[in-house]
């Protein structure tokens, strides 16, 4: 029997505006039903591939110890609701970051078999490191009226290094298997709203999908003596192609239809899940 997968959201995840309207009834209208979640048609595309999946919420844009205590909640519930023993985490940007510090930090190394990461910033991006050093007052300032977006911090390629060495040991012994994909797209196709963000990474590191470079998003090939594989996203893609989002302005270019951009982002998550099950 597969074990359940489980599909972590990153920070600030965008369906959170419409979801509640989606929950209320829209949903039935929808093919395929999640098609406006934020892992779009992902995990009914699994499911209709006999898996079990489950896309479980964390606060918006919390520290990420506090996003990742409330993932091992939710883990430990998807576990127990299963019957399972372990599970498989396919993770976008910040909920990569999420799952490493859950099992390093809340004792779930025996909990989860694999972590796939796409577009995380492992080793941080100069993006966020721009935007704290121009804005990092606002942070404090949003938390006075309740609203805590602690998390940008913790994307800092600072922050992300801190941690990265102090996990490090346990992420090179314990049991689970580690992959990455990275993904990068040209200037002239990146979301509109991530132009900006793509030219200051662009200048200080490269190749990017618009909010994560390549490099961050590869994080290590070696941990200790584990590897950990590393993949290339199979299209091109920026942070939102790689939850099978499709940018309308991209719509122009005949060579690559929306349908079948859609389809082959899907796939590649199921790729993903079979792949997890060969080395978990």
């Amino acid at each position: 029997m597969s074990l359940p997968v489980v599909l972590a959201h990153g920070i600030v995840p965008f369906d959170a505006l419409y979801r509640p309207l989606i929950q209320a009834g829209l949903r039935k209208f929808l093919r395929p039903p999640d098609k406006c979640d934020y892992f779009s048609g992902i995990a009914s595309h699994l499911e209709n591939h006999g898996y079990t999946v489950f896309a479980p919420r964390v606060p918006f844009a919390a520290d990420v110890h506090k996003r990742a205590q409330v993932l091992k909640h939710r883990v430990e519930v998807i576990l127990k609701r299963t019957g399972a023993d372990r599970v498989h985490v396919i993770a976008h940007s910040m909920g990569g970051l999420d799952t490493r510090h859950m099992i390093v930090d809340f004792d779930m190394a025996d909990r989860v078999a694999t972590l796939t990461t796409i577009g995380t910033p492992h080793c941080g991006t100069s993006f966020a490191d721009f935007g704290l050093a121009k804005a990092d007052w606002l942070i404090g300032f949003t938390g006075t009226f309740g609203l805590n977006i602690e998390g940008f911090r913790d994307l800092s390629t600072k922050a992300t290094a801190a941690f990265n060495a102090r996990a490090l040991n346990a992420e090179a012994q314990n049991p689970v298997r580690y992959t990455t994909y990275a993904a990068h797209q040209c200037y002239e196709r990146i979301f509109t709203l991530m132009k900006p963000s793509w030219k200051v990474i662009a200048e200080r590191e490269g190749a990017n999908d618009g909010l994560v470079p390549v490099a961050s998003a590869a994080w290590t090939d070696k941990l200790g003596s584990k590897t950990v594989r590393q993949e290339a996203f199979p299209v091109p893609a920026d942070h939102l192609n790689e939850l099978a989002w499709w940018d309308p302005c991209e719509l122009r270019d005949p060579r690559q239809a929306r349908k079948s951009f859609k389809a082959e982002v899907r796939d590649a998550y199921l790729k993903m899940v079979r792949d997890a099950e060969q080395i978990g």
